[in-house]
């Protein structure tokens, strides 16, 4: 298992060192073709990913873009998927995650979402360094996946739909600062007013 694993990500490297891509990695014109990227930690493996396929996708990365991309922390687990009595293996399930948000300037966020990847192998105790090599690698692999979805889903995005998005972002934002507003005036109506002092 290892040793295929090893295999696969020598092929993918070498594919990608030729200038292959997979579908959804950055070979598709994308509609978001200038954005701010912002993330809980934009140096992180994923955080570099995530840039690299968004400037392989002609992607103009700028603060002063109209479109922030806001990247989550990616999230990590491990489970026990089956377990043999009387031996020293199990299987384990591995889950990488990350949220994801589309916001445009102050207005509220216009979109949020999740992508999710998982994995299962199998742990033996009797080669433990052979086995955390293995989850290491998985670990890699699903990270990329983690960026080919997340990739998949902006190019999915059309002008018309980033128009709607935005315009419902600003109703939003405008039925909030109405109820404030609102509020505001309750709040003023509700307080008791002071008689008015009279003098001797």
């Amino acid at each position: 298992m290892l040793k295929r694993s090893i295999t696969v990500l020598s092929l993918a490297f070498l594919m990608t060192a030729c200038g292959f891509q997979l579908r959804g990695t950055g070979t598709m014109q994308m509609a978001l073709t200038e954005l701010n990227f912002a993330a809980r930690d934009a140096l992180s493996p994923l955080g570099k990913e995530v840039q690299s396929s968004l400037k392989n996708s002609k992607v103009q990365i700028a603060n002063s873009a109209p479109f922030t991309l806001y990247l989550g922390p990616e999230e990590t687990s491990r489970r026990t998927a089956s377990f043999t009595a009387g031996t020293r293996s199990a299987e384990y399930t591995l889950t990488s995650a990350v949220t994801y948000e589309l916001r445009a300037g102050s207005l509220p966020t216009l979109l949020q979402d999740r992508v999710e990847v998982q994995r299962t192998y199998a742990y033996n105790q009797d080669n433990v360094t052979g086995s955390g090599q293995e989850e290491a690698l998985l670990r890699e692999e699903m990270r990329r996946d983690l960026v080919m979805q997340l990739m998949m889903r902006l190019q999915a995005i059309t002008p018309q739909q980033l128009q709607d998005l935005k315009e419902q972002a600003q109703r939003k934002e405008h039925a909030e600062a109405q109820a404030r507003e609102a509020a505001i005036r309750a709040q003023q109506l509700d307080e008791p007013q002071q008689s008015p002092i009279s003098f001797p």
